[in-house]
Parts: structure tokens; sequence; C-alpha cells
């Protein structure tokens, strides 16, 4: 059924006639601009354009500005597009165009057209309140955009060329596809939206896609049987997305299929160590589908499009994350489904292959409208020590009605960093953080936010340390309507780039950033000189740049490297001064070689480490391949072929029986599993054995084309916690080693740490007495961390490695570390109930204010006779006999 007119019909029943060939030689020598108004000779449809481009402008403006917001002026402008619609569909019934009728009418098809499209975005905006839908994944937002587009344009089809008139067909062909899709979604809610029809009739928008459907589908009809250079374009557009569901539907079978072969190929393997997920992603080649399969009931919303749970639609619940909806993901979910693997695997399994760990970090509260608002970046930087200190300030604004949620923050911090600070505004003043175990951290904070605000929302925040130059802050309560603040400090080490220095700025995961302003403010502790600075920060003012403008995380400071400064940081009569790294070898010759081969190998690669290895005396060349395996001369090429179909390595480096006398031979990956992934797998229980381990695994990696070092983010922490010696180089380099029997050291002393990132190390010495505390805290905090990395070390795959003292290291110097936490809490009384103490002996939260050390004791002497000096004076001036 089409919605028709009967006002200029040439007889009742009959169709307009078809184009003859004189009728199109007259229409090609009318000129182009009475062909552009042709349709405007409707005034109703001129009418309905513009109101279509108001409402669409509206809604699109609507969009762009409110990203993640549920904002009261929703209602506001669904009521404009309700109304726009509502108020041209009774223009049509006025002029007699638009009423219920069987047979085909021509005139006033464009100005129905129009009106469709208008009840078509009315539709939307009330499905921003009502979620029939969940948000439209992007290839679907603009097919609806072309479509709709198209049937806008109808009203000069005539006037169309014959080419450009099969692609409108094209469109409109595909559009039907759309439109029968949604008719069938919603059919669980036509028995309910006929009697609530009453009223304002908004269950009038439940009836547009299958209107849609019927119009569409009508014409496309009635055309293609008329008009024979059309029928090219329909089968076109009727077509494709048919090959388009049958493509995607191979891909998701054929991903079915390979977890389905893997997961029980597993059972006959004879090492079980690794859990099934990580052996499937080593198999499975990320691509569009692939993600779509592993992300679906968790990004991408499954429906219940032909059965499953019941028809009907799938809302949000309260604490839900929006998802997206993908037709083809909907309809591949419900014909296949996913279950090959449990819900805790798949999600484990997306991490990697998608390469989102923030989107799969827990939640306790949904942060769906939240918005970052202002971020404020407040950087000192010490040429002469090398190290630098930033400050960013989050304002978090929740733009929910009535919906308090959680932000969740990750920094992505650069090499060698570390946490140092952490506050949080509660009513209005800035608290600062504590320092505590994690155990006591995560207790504190989910009691809080996880049970007792259930009743009542308080204010926690935490921040924890992740794998990877990474942490993640949490922060609760965001309530709606109103805004959080949220500090965090950053200890960093310089970068060095032959002569130079670089500063690299953290950057962020979280709530939605794109419209957020910052203000940015440096401040150089001596005169930086070949000062080189991206755009957006103004001229050097003195030893200070700024930046007001538009949030931008992609840019960075490089200057030319001072001499190293002599002065040193006082703690705890312990001085911290910096001095070069030098670099040195030590002999060294393999008696067995190691490949960690993986899809970023090159054959030349393998098969010449394996030649230079296989040259030295009594050396061996194994790979792992369901076990170890020595490597031969005759299996080369069947190796390589079968290990480098890997999308990453998992090296079980605990296999290695001689450490001293090995060498792992490896290429990075941006993807694979981090320790914390493996967690209570038997993978994770036999890394326990490195802690026998007596020497770190001397590891070579192979630069990739683009002269980039990158280890995989399981080899990196093993590198952090020194369980490997890293360098690195291309194939030339690797036959240098082997020929001069020399690898680089790496320093082995426990009062030095090295930054090889800033090419200093950091050395703990005996301070002297009055010796003068002139450098930055920064450097102890630097110090203590890559420290307590190092005596982690081997011990982090012990369950308990947490000990008393390491646990003081860490509350001494107050970083964040795989132990130690920041945590705010509301009341002095909740850091009593949860026996998180402030320790006062040692240093406190970094600032940019006042360094964060306390006087040592020759310090508080120097201090009590300057104020005896002071003292002294005033009196002889007030009590003195003249």
């Amino acid at each position: 059924m089409e919605i028709e007119t009967k006002e200029t019909q040439l007889q009742a029943g009959s169709e307009r006639p078809v184009a003859q060939p004189d009728d199109i030689e007259y229409n090609l020598s009318v000129s182009p601009r009475s062909r552009f108004l042709e349709p405007f000779r409707d005034s109703t449809f001129g009418l309905g354009l513009l109101m279509l481009l108001i409402s669409g402008g509206v809604f699109l403006v609507y969009d762009f500005f409110n990203q993640q917001k549920e904002s009261t002026t929703n209602n506001v402008f669904f009521m404009l597009h309700y109304g726009l619609a509502l108020s041209f569909s009774l223009a049509l019934c006025l002029r007699g165009i638009l009423h219920f009728h069987w047979q085909q009418y021509a005139d006033g098809r464009p100005a129905r057209w129009l009106g469709l499209l208008l009840w078509l975005i009315s539709a939307y905006a009330l499905n921003r309140e009502i979620s029939v839908f969940q948000q439209s994944t992007e290839w679907l937002c603009w097919a609806l955009v072309m479509v709709s587009t198209a049937m806008a344009l109808y009203g000069w089809k005539e006037s169309l060329p014959i080419r450009v008139q099969q692609l409108l067909y094209i469109m409109l062909a595909f559009g039907w596809w759309l439109f029968v899709y949604m008719a069938i979604y919603v059919i669980p809610l036509y028995l309910i939206s006929v009697p609530m029809l009453i009223g304002l009739g908004l269950s009038i928008h439940t009836f547009v896609p299958i209107l849609f459907a019927i119009t569409l589908g009508k014409r496309l009809w009635q055309d293609g049987k008329r008009e024979e250079h059309l029928r090219l374009g329909i089968g076109i557009g009727l077509f494709v997305p048919l090959l388009a569901i049958g493509l995607f539907l191979s891909g998701w079978i054929r991903d079915l299929n390979h977890m389905e072969q893997t997961h029980m190929e597993a059972t006959v393997r004879k090492t079980s160590d690794l859990p099934d997920w990580v052996l499937i992603a080593q198999q499975l080649k990320p691509d569009w589908i692939t993600n779509r399969l592993l992300l679906s009931n968790r990004v991408y919303d499954q429906g219940q499009f032909f059965g499953g749970n019941g028809w009907g639609f799938s809302g949000l619940t309260a604490f839900d994350d929006v998802r997206e909806h993908d037709p083809l993901v909907v309809i591949a979910s419900q014909l296949f489904p996913a279950d090959v693997l449990n819900s805790t695997d798949q999600l484990a399994l997306s991490k990697i292959l998608s390469g989102n760990r923030h989107g799969t970090e827990e939640k306790f509260w949904t942060g769906r409208h939240l918005t970052i608002q202002d971020v404020v970046s407040q950087v000192r930087i010490w040429p002469q020590f090398r190290v630098s200190y930033t400050e960013q300030t989050l304002r978090i604004r929740n733009q929910a009605r009535n919906r308090t949620e959680e932000a969740l923050v990750t920094f992505h911090l650069p090499p060698g960093s570390v946490v140092s600070s952490m506050s949080l505004w509660v009513n209005g003043r800035e608290e600062p953080a504590r320092l505590t175990t994690v155990a006591k951290a995560d207790s504190a904070y989910r009691q809080v936010v996880n049970v007792e605000s259930r009743g009542f929302a308080r204010d926690p925040s935490v921040v924890y340390w992740q794998e990877g130059n990474r942490v993640t802050v949490r922060v609760f309560p965001c309530r709606a309507g109103e805004d959080r603040r949220v500090k965090l400090g950053i200890t960093s080490p310089l970068k060095v780039i032959a002569n130079q220095l670089a500063y690299q700025v953290p950057y962020i995961e979280g709530p939605d950033a794109r419209s957020a302003n910052e203000f940015i403010h440096i401040d150089f502790d001596s005169t930086p000189t070949s000062l080189k600075t991206p755009w957006l920060l103004e001229e050097l003012n003195g030893n200070i740049l700024t930046h007001r403008g538009s949030y931008n995380p992609d840019w960075s400071l490089l200057f030319a490297a001072p001499p190293l400064s002599s002065d040193a940081f006082i703690l705890k009569n312990h001085a911290y001064k910096t001095e070069l790294l030098n670099s040195e070898s030590e002999p060294f010759s393999p008696t067995d070689v190691y490949l960690d081969v993986n899809k970023s190998w090159k054959q030349n690669e393998f098969i010449t480490a394996f030649q230079i290895a296989t040259k030295q005396p009594n050396c061996r060349v194994w790979v792992f391949d369901d076990g170890l395996k020595q490597l031969t001369e005759t299996d080369l090429e069947t190796t390589f072929e079968r290990l480098s179909k890997q999308s990453f390595s998992l090296f079980p480096v605990y296999r290695i029986v001689n450490s001293a006398t090995a060498l792992l031979i490896t290429k990075g990956t941006t993807m694979s599993p981090i320790l914390n992934d493996l967690r209570d797998s038997q993978f994770a229980d036999n890394l326990g054995q490195l802690a026998k381990q007596q020497v770190p695994i001397r590891t070579f990696c192979y630069l990739s084309d683009n002269d980039e070092y990158e280890l995989s983010p399981y080899l990196k922490t093993l590198a952090e916690l020194r369980v490997l010696n890293v360098t690195n180089g291309y194939t030339s380099d690797l036959t240098e080693q082997f020929k001069t029997h020399q690898f680089p050291h790496q320093p082995d002393e426990s009062d030095l740490i090295a930054l090889p990132e800033a090419g200093i190390a950091i050395r703990e010495t005996p301070s002297q007495p009055a010796q003068a505390s002139l450098a930055p805290d920064h450097l102890a905090r630097l110090f203590t961390y890559n420290h307590l990395l190092h005596q982690i070390g081997r011990q982090y795959f012990v369950k308990n490695y947490q000990t008393d003292a390491l646990i003081q290291e860490a509350q001494q110097a107050h970083v964040v570390s795989p132990l130690s936490s920041l945590v705010v809490l509301e009341t002095t009384a909740d850091y009593d109930r949860f026996g998180i103490k402030k320790d006062s002996s040692g240093l406190d939260n970094a600032t940019l204010k006042q360094e964060g050390a306390v006087p040592e004791p020759h310090e508080w002497a120097l201090l009590i006779m300057l104020a005896s000096l002071i003292g002294w004076v005033v009196w002889r001036k007030k009590y003195a006999i003249h």
C-alpha cells in the first residue's frame, strides 16, 4: 500500500503515461533552470523540503554537540521533529495529497516522500529516549543518509540522465532491504502500538519502517515494469545487500569454525599451559568481521531478530553502556550464535584482538553520559636532570538527567614514567590522595562504590598501576548535571634523541574529550636551547610556554640536551644523583638460541638467525612449537611457514633451562596478552619458576622496517621486571654480536638504576653532612619505582610476592607501583575503618608548588639555628639598652 493522491490524476485507476522518446527529447530541450524548478511548482514540495532541511539540520547539530549526552533538551528537539512531521502530514491532507489508497497516483509523490523522511527523523529522535534500536553503527548512519538523499532527489528524477537515474534506484532498492529489516525487527511492538495511538499518537513511529518498505517496494516494482533502463539499477540495489550479507556470514562462520577447531585441538596438545582463548587468538586474523564477532553482545547489540530469548527489542538497563546496532551482527548472531567460548574467555580474546583494553575494564556503574570538559596540563621540566613532572587536571561532566555514573580514565604514560600524586575535589575542596597497598585501596573503593553507594553515593577515587606504561583512574560519584575534578601527577624521564631531549605528553582514554578545552602551562627550570615547539604552543616567554584552545594530546617538545647537573636530592640520609648511562658490553657466547617466531618475522631473518647460530661451536637452535623443538636444516621452511601464521607469540621463557648461556631472538608485535590476562592459568603458575632464575635472559629484538623497536606487551613487562636483558637491531647487528662474542651489559647494582630512555642512570649514595638538597624529589621517585620493579622482578610471578619492605619503600617515595595505589576517601573515618594510614616519614604527593621532601635531620638543625638567630635579633632590638 502506498500513500497517494487523486488531485491531478488523468482518470480513475489510470497511471501517468510512460515517457515516450519525444517526451524525453522535449525534457532535454528544457533549460537546466526550468528542470531544477519543476518540483517546486507544487508549493507543498517546497514547504516539505524546507521542513526537512530544518529537521535534518537540527538532528545532526544535536548529535554533533551532544555526544554521549542524555539531555533534557532532547525532549524539546524531539517535539520539534514530531511537530514538523505532524504539521506537514496535516498540510498534505488539507491539500488532498495524502490519503490511503491502493491505486497509484504520481502527482504529489515527491512531497509525500518528504513527509516520510520527516517521520523517519522524528522516529530516530524518539529513539534517543526509548531505545528500540541501539545507537546505529557508522556504516548504517551513512546508509540512512544516502537512502534519504535519494528519496529527496526523486522529485528531479525525470530531468536526470539515465545513468544517474540508475544510481538513484540502486540506493532506493538498497533502502528497501534496510526498511524491510527494520519493519521485521519491530514486529513485537505492533500490537501494543495500535492502542497507544490514542493521545499524542507517539506510537505511530513504530509503523514508519513498514510504510517505507511498502512505499519503496511498490515504486520499485511499478517503475521496473514500465521503464526498462531502471531494471539494472534496481537489480544491483537488490543483489548487492544480499551479497554483502552472504560475505559477512561466510566470514562469521569461518571464524566460528576456526575457533571451534582450535578449541578441540587444544585437548590433544602436548603442552596445555596456555588457555584455549590464547591459542584461538594466535590463529585468528583480526579483521572487520572478526572484531564484530568478538564484540557482539558487548559493543554490538545482538538483538532478538529471529528468536533466541523471544521476540522483542533490547533496551539499556540502568548500568549498561551504549551499544551499537549493526544489522549484519544482529542477523549473523541470531543465525549462528557465537557460543564457542564463555563470556569471560570471549572478553579476554576481544581485549587482545581489538586492542581496546580500556573499553573492556570492569565497570561498577555506567559512564555512558560522561564527557571531559577541560584538561589543564601544568608541566615542570628540568633539562639538566632529564626529568619532568606533569599535572593533568580533568573536569568531567555528567550529561545525564537523573543518573549517577562512574568515570574510568586510562592514562598512557611515556616509557619509564611513574604516578606520584593524585587529588580529587570533594565539596569544592582539593583532597590529596593517600598511598596504600593495592589490596586495601581496591577493597575500600569496591566497598564504597559497589556496595554502600547503592544506597547513598559517596566520594572515592583510586589509581591502579597497569602493565604497558598505563594507569587506570576511577572517580565516583559523577552526579547528573554536575562536574567532577580529578588531578594526576606524573613523573617522567625525558627521552634522549641524538643530542636532544624530548618531552612526551601523556594521553588519555575515557570519557569523550573531543570537544574539551585545554590549558597548557610549561615551565622550564633552566632556559632551553634549540627549542622546537608544536604550532599550538605560543612563543617562549622567559622559561614558560602556554597554550589555550581545543584539547590535543598529540604533541611533544624537542630541545638541546644540556650537561647533567651534579646536584643531588636528599631523602632519609640518602642522596640521589644523575649520571650518564655508559654503554658497556660483556663477553657472551650462547650455547642455546631460542627463536620466538610470529607473523612479524621475515623469512630471511629466520634463516639468517639459524645459520649464524649453528656456525657457533656446540650451539643449538630451538623453537617453541607445541613444546621446545630443536631446529634442523631440513625443517626450516615448514617450521617457519607454520609459526609465522601466529598473530603473536607467547614464548614460555620459564622453559629456558640455562639462562646464563641462552639467547632469545624475537620480533615485536603490538598485539599479545599481558601477564594480568594470564592470571590463574597454568602458564602463569609456571612463570613462578622464574624466581629461581639467576640472571636476566639476553634477548635480541629485530627492528621493524621503519626502524622502530617494539617488544610485545608480554615481553615488555618481562623486560621491565628484568627477566630479560634486551637489545635491538637488524640482521647485521645480530651477526656482529655473534662474530665479536659481545652483548650489551645490563647494570646490576643495587644502588644504581638505569633509565635508557633518558640515557642516564640515577645513583643512590649516603648523603654527606650538610649536603644541600638542590635537585627535584622526582629523582628519588624514579629511582624507587624502578628499584621496586627490579626487586619484585621474577618474584612478580609468585603469589603473595608483596613484602613489608617493598611496601615501605613505595610508601617512602609515594609512587604508584604493582603493589601500591593512591586512593581518596571522603572522610578521615573512612581511612581509619579501611586501615589506610598516612605516612609522614617519607615523601608526600608530588606538587608544582613545593617539593615533596621532608626535612633531613641536618636540615632541621639549620632551620632551628636560623629561627634562633632571628629570635635573638628581634629580642636584641626590643630589649637592648642603648
